[in-house]
């Protein structure tokens, strides 16, 4: 038998190593909420954070919203893959990566969470008492780890009003981004980090341009005037904006208020068609906006008639105007 000394060191010792490692595990599992490479199975855990994010805005608009399931709008696809992997990713096993649920699950949560942190009243997806409706599908869902980590996401999302059924507000947003292999980690805590960015990246310029129609749309609920901002890399498919014959200002997201800006002031016959800057839908003739000196491809577009496009000067503290004629 040890002696009394002996043993009592052999069991310091012993104590002492199972410290160590309950100190290591939590380092690598204790200090995210994303998920982490020691979690059990072989799949993806994104967890989304039911606090306010940082900067989210405390005090909420009279505006209540409910966030209805999305759809998997993805062509032969598991509802749970997110994407391929050709390079070893610490605590996942094969080339399939999975979720833990859904893709159109995680998609919802991220909306609400969002949209939340915009300052909408955000309900249960069952709530009678919502004002708007938000819903979507996921046209492209997918983070590939390969000779560079790949990440494409494409979201579809609609606002409507929930007593008339009416769409506010419809538009796509797409992100797109690839990196150096390794460059966003190689473990599993890293791919789940890679995805949730860029999901709240989709939802942010979502809750963006959503909020700036609605304040265009329904100013009386915002104590505001009608204004439009429009949201870099948001397609808007569909606006409702107010029905008055005056011109609607818009203000390039972007443009430094220091700058000095020139009017573009649009209009078209027949009156109330879409107006594309760059690619980016600003609202209805007749539209004036103010822009940074520069020459902008300008497309009109009513229902019924040919789609007219131009290009245009806008200088800086000067008044530009153009009409634009369309044809059957």
């Amino acid at each position: 038998m040890l002696p009394v000394h002996e043993l009592e060191s052999i069991q310091m010792m012993s104590f002492r190593l199972r410290v160590a490692m309950c100190a290591l595990l939590f380092a690598f599992a204790g200090c995210s909420s994303i998920g982490t490479p020691f979690e059990s199975g072989n799949e993806l855990h994104v967890r989304v954070e039911q606090k306010p994010s940082p900067g989210a805005r405390e005090q909420k608009y009279p505006v209540t919203v409910r966030i209805a399931a999305y759809v998997d709008a993805r062509s032969g696809v598991d509802p749970r893959q997110v994407g391929i992997s050709n390079a070893r990713i610490l605590g996942l096993r094969g080339k399939q990566i999975m979720l833990d649920r859904d893709v159109a699950v995680l998609v919802g949560e991220v909306m609400q969470k969002q949209m939340d942190d915009a300052g909408f009243q955000v309900l249960a997806a069952d709530a009678k008492n919502a004002q708007f409706q938000l819903n979507g599908s996921i046209k492209t869902l997918s983070v590939d780890i390969k000779e560079r980590d790949y990440r494409n996401i494409v979201v579809e999302s609609t606002l409507t009003e929930v007593a008339s059924g009416k769409v506010i507000w419809s538009g796509l947003v797409a992100e797109k981004k690839d990196v150096y292999a390794g460059s966003s980690g190689n473990t599993k805590q890293d791919v789940a980090a890679y995805l949730h960015n860029g999901l709240k990246i989709v939802a942010t310029k979502t809750s963006e341009s959503i909020l700036s129609v609605m304040m265009s749309a329904r100013p009386d609920l915002f104590g505001l005037d009608a204004t439009i901002k429009p949201v870099q890399g948001v397609t808007v498919r569909a606006a409702a904006l107010p029905s008055a014959a005056a011109p609607v200002t818009a203000t390039v997201a972007g443009v430094a208020a220091e700058l000095h800006t020139g009017a573009l002031v649009l209009s078209s016959a027949p009156t109330r068609a879409k107006v594309y800057v760059d690619d980016v839908y600003y609202g209805l003739t007749p539209l004036r906006l103010d822009l940074a000196p520069g020459i902008y491809p300008v497309r009109m577009e009513l229902e019924g008639y040919q789609s007219a496009t131009e290009k245009v000067s806008v200088r800086s503290e000067d008044h530009t105007e153009l009409e634009m004629k369309l044809h059957k």
